[in-house]
């Protein structure tokens, strides 16, 4: 063999393995480019609900209700891994009691009382506006909801729109429905329920 056909036969040797190479490289950044794609599509983590209480801390809404109740135990209950479904009274629905029976409520003697209210307004686990449509049509226009007190408020519909009517009369339209939270439901209401007298 001459020195030509060396050469020759080292170039091409060369040439050879150059190519092996670089095939060898776009295979590998194929493969980095398709694992780069998968990672995009990967969707995220869903956003996390906020719990009751930094809804009810946080909303214009409720600012008179979380007046009353941020010193008492309920801020921690609306903040743990139990269920509830809470019929907030708004701002105006507060604003509608005796002024004699507000200033009442927000003194720390009166904390027995403001947490009976309190309870009419709470049901344990979840009860969402469909639920309650559900549960009206098929009890005959009305269905009665256990509270956390052990009061009952009954539920019912009049023009579309649901109702809650506590033991003494006292009915309140239903505004806002199905507010989620992570640990429960909120339904805005424009009256206050009472527990017995």
């Amino acid at each position: 063999m001459n020195f030509k056909t060396k050469s020759y036969s080292l170039i091409v040797l060369v040439v050879f393995i150059f190519s092996s190479c670089t095939q060898s490289k776009k295979n590998i950044s194929k493969t980095q480019n398709d694992k780069l794609i998968a990672q995009v599509d990967v969707k995220g983590e869903e956003e996390k609900k906020p719990l009751l209480s930094e809804i009810i801390s946080v909303d214009v809404g409720f600012t008179t209700i979380y007046s009353m109740i941020k010193s008492t135990e309920y801020l921690e209950m609306f903040s743990g891994d139990q269920s509830y479904t809470v019929f907030v009274p708004l701002n105006g629905a507060i604003e509608k009691l005796h002024p004699k029976t507000l200033e009442s409520l927000k003194k720390p003697e009166s904390v027995e009382r403001l947490k009976s209210i309190m309870n009419c307004h709470i049901i344990p686990g979840l009860v969402s506006k469909q639920d309650m449509v559900k549960a009206i049509n098929e009890f005959g226009g009305s269905v009665k909801l256990k509270t956390l007190g052990g009061e009952r408020l009954t539920a019912t519909i009049k023009d579309d729109r649901i109702y809650m009517i506590d033991k003494n009369g006292n009915a309140g339209r239903l505004m806002m429905n199905d507010i989620e939270a992570s640990n429960g439901i909120i339904h805005t209401i424009e009256s206050v329920m009472m527990p017995k007298k």
